[in-house]
């Protein structure tokens, strides 16, 4: 039993180490997100947008290329009410691409969630994510939504280990994600001095700290999968 245990963590931290990690947008949210949804915008033909999470960028694809998707219905939204971790209404292997940021944190099951992500998706589909790690509860006092996980970059690595290609994309640094924990974060001080505040914070805090922080004590992470 015990070889069996050694056994599973090694595959564990294989499953880790071979998942690949980019730091390279941890200051450019918007950056990213121009690049990345732009590129589904322009690459494929029907687009699955869990919560209407692409918000502003809603607007840079057809009517007919994307089709909206939420647990519960309000006025004129969404297109299809289905449950993301028990799909009853949407169909396997029929979207070329899926925006789900943002979401995954708010659902009851998320290994369900990712897993049916991953049948929703058409080969060599692309999926765009976004996950907390280092945030405030943000689920509503009503409780008509729900705030249930944090994820790491482990957690994530292993969640999305059964797609073809997974890219994790940190975001901010060890020491301005505490920051951000804060209401008035980035509304005020990210508003007016964009991201070199956050820098500044990380270069100093770095003196201080281990370097492989800036992988894992991050505020979240993007995720760009294919599958």
């Amino acid at each position: 039993m015990v070889g069996n245990a050694y056994k599973t963590n090694d595959e564990l931290i294989k499953i880790i180490k071979e998942t690949e990690v980019d730091t390279s947008y941890a200051y450019e949210s918007d950056r990213f997100l121009d690049e990345r949804i732009g590129f589904l915008s322009s690459n494929c033909d029907h687009v699955l947008d869990v919560g209407k999470c692409s918000r502003d960028r809603f607007k840079l694809f057809r009517k007919d290329q994307i089709t909206t998707v939420d647990i519960s219905q309000y006025d004129g939204y969404p297109d299809v009410v289905d449950d993301l971790c028990n799909i009853n209404t949407l169909k396997w292997d029929s979207f070329d691409g899926i925006i789900c940021m943002s979401v995954l944190e708010h659902v009851y099951a998320p290994h369900l969630a990712v897993d049916n992500l991953r049948k929703l998706l058409k080969k060599d589909g692309y999926c765009l994510i976004h996950v907390p790690f280092f945030y405030r509860y943000h689920g509503s006092l009503d409780l008509k939504m729900q705030d249930y996980y944090r994820f790491s970059r482990d957690g994530v690595a292993y969640l999305f280990r059964d797609f073809g290609e997974v890219t994790i994309y940190p975001i901010r640094g060890s020491h301005s994600s505490i920051f951000n924990l804060f209401r008035f974060w980035k509304p005020r001080v990210e508003k007016i001095f964009g991201q070199s505040a956050n820098k500044a914070i990380d270069k100093i805090g770095g003196l201080f700290s281990r370097g492989d922080e800036a992988l894992t004590q991050v505020s979240g992470y993007y995720l760009w999968v294919r599958k």
